[in-house]
């Protein structure tokens, strides 16, 4: 099949302003995304009413067309199936003047998603039923290159749509939807108490006593490490969107995510990488020890080296470290893997992390299908060694994980890709909020103290949904 180029228009434009022109955008479609690269990245990518929806749930993938029409794509595993689908519009190449991210698939894969290639009992409720993948294929979409400033419009070709409407209308967006916002970058966190309308998967004593059963088990040798989770819920009154524009004013984060769909909605704050791949290298990032924030900077500092110092702490992230490396051994060439950055400090609004980062070369029999399965899901979120923490993590927690620790981001058409590690979201459905959040749990974890970091990961996600529901109330008053 003949390569073809993409269709593209340029602009000048800040982050701010390409957050409120999707925004403003947005909010004439059920169907939208928008990842964005709160901190330490580079791009920003939004698409509004698809082309093509894909999705799989318990059976093959669907796609469905903007016009309606729904095709199956049986007989493959589902990520195959995106991967040879992606493969029909002939744009393998990619032009060197514009951003990485030339189109794709963009979108998420849950956690049950390794249900189709990991026997695993099936005793936790699958209350949610979120799809095993759910994906977007946009014929026309934006990138900002946030170090440029400069918005690349691109469309795809041979459909008559011209990048040029979409521009000027991006525009206009961009001035309304600065003129109407709510919450600024300068917006101050402050900490608030969890309301008393949240409810709890589990509480202290059911946690607690989940914790001492896995001490149990890497007493005897069966697991090293575990990871385990609380899911709360509460009603959400407020639009998805304004509480995704006050997360990302109280807590920018380098994997945000913003997930509009007829059937639920997705606001992520995620710090953490779960793949990245360019040409042929890979890497990943994983995240495993954590410390609140300080009251002020001399609390922050002894934070910090109490956390690098914490044997237990340290123990845990070399474990995960080494799970990642077993994960990369599988689809790297030999001798290609390596650490580049152990054990570092990153900072967020709430709490800091342990952070190190691995990479290695793809060996040339491994597709995209293969790399992503040979490293989902990230060792950080379920434990050492991965399948037999992902059985007890099945037995353990009374619900399905669903997105939560799953993967949101981009297959490209020219074979590249970004994949998160969905924490710190909140998965709305039903005009309800689900916020899930969890600790990795050694022998000689305490407890309590694992319940307690547990909920206040989800802290600053609980304030956004309190700002834009105040701002809600606000307005109301003011009709």
């Amino acid at each position: 099949m003949e390569t073809r180029q993409l269709d593209y228009e340029t602009a000048m434009m800040t982050r701010e302003a390409f957050f409120y022109a999707y925004k403003t955008v947005a909010g004439e479609t059920e169907r939208h995304l928008l990842l964005e690269s709160g901190r330490s990245g580079k791009l920003c990518i939004a698409g509004i009413n698809p082309l093509v929806t894909l999705q799989a749930s318990e059976g093959s993938l669907e796609a469905t067309w903007r016009d309606g029409t729904v095709e199956s794509r049986a007989g493959e595993d589902p990520l195959e199936s995106i991967e040879s689908f992606l493969g029909t519009f002939g744009i393998s190449g990619s032009l060197p003047e514009l951003p990485e991210f030339q189109g794709g698939a963009i979108g998420f894969i849950s956690y049950d998603y390794v249900r189709r290639y990991e026997a695993l009992p099936s005793v936790a409720i699958n209350d949610l039923e979120t799809p095993d993948l759910h994906f977007y294929l946009f014929d026309q979409w934006a990138v900002l290159d946030m170090e440029t400033e400069q918005v690349y419009f691109m469309a795809l070709p041979d459909r008559g749509i011209c990048p040029m409407q979409m521009k000027e209308k991006w525009l206009e967006a961009a001035a309304k939807g600065l003129e109407a916002r709510k919450f600024g970058m300068q917006e101050k966190a402050v900490p608030t108490a969890v309301p008393e309308e949240i409810r709890v998967s589990v509480d202290a004593k059911q946690f607690e006593r989940m914790v001492v059963e896995v001490q149990q088990y890497i007493e005897l040798g069966d697991v090293e490490q575990v990871n385990l989770s609380v899911r709360q819920s509460a009603p959400l009154h407020a639009d998805p969107l304004d509480m995704y524009e006050a997360l990302r004013a109280i807590n920018p984060s380098p994997y945000m995510a913003s997930i509009g769909s007829p059937d639920f909605a997705v606001v992520s704050g995620s710090p953490e990488l779960l793949l990245k791949k360019r040409g042929d290298v890979v890497s990943t990032r994983p995240i495993g020890g954590t410390r609140p924030r300080g009251k002020d900077e001399a609390e922050d500092r002894a934070l910090e080296a109490e956390l690098l110092s914490n044997t237990k702490e340290t123990k845990e992230h070399k474990m995960l470290v080494d799970v990642e490396l077993d994960d990369f051994s599988r689809i790297c060439a030999e001798e290609t893997v390596e650490t580049d950055e152990f054990m570092v400090i990153e900072k967020y609004s709430h709490v800091m992390h342990l952070v190190s980062n691995l990479r290695g070369v793809v060996r040339q029999d491994q597709t995209n299908s293969d790399v992503i399965r040979g490293v989902f899901p990230g060792g950080s979120i379920t434990g050492a060694p991965k399948v037999r923490t992902m059985e007890l993590i099945e037995e353990l927690e009374p619900t399905r994980r669903g997105l939560y620790t799953g993967s949101i981001g981009w297959i490209g058409f020219n074979g590249d890709l970004d994949l998160n590690i969905v924490i710190r979201t909140a998965y709305i459905k039903g005009g309800e909020v689900f916020i899930q959040a969890g600790a990795g749990l050694v022998s000689d974890s305490i407890p309590k103290a694992e319940y307690i970091e547990s909920l206040n990961k989800a802290n600053a996600l609980w304030q956004a949904k309190e700002m834009a529901e105040a701002d809600r109330v606000k307005k109301a008053m003011l009709l």
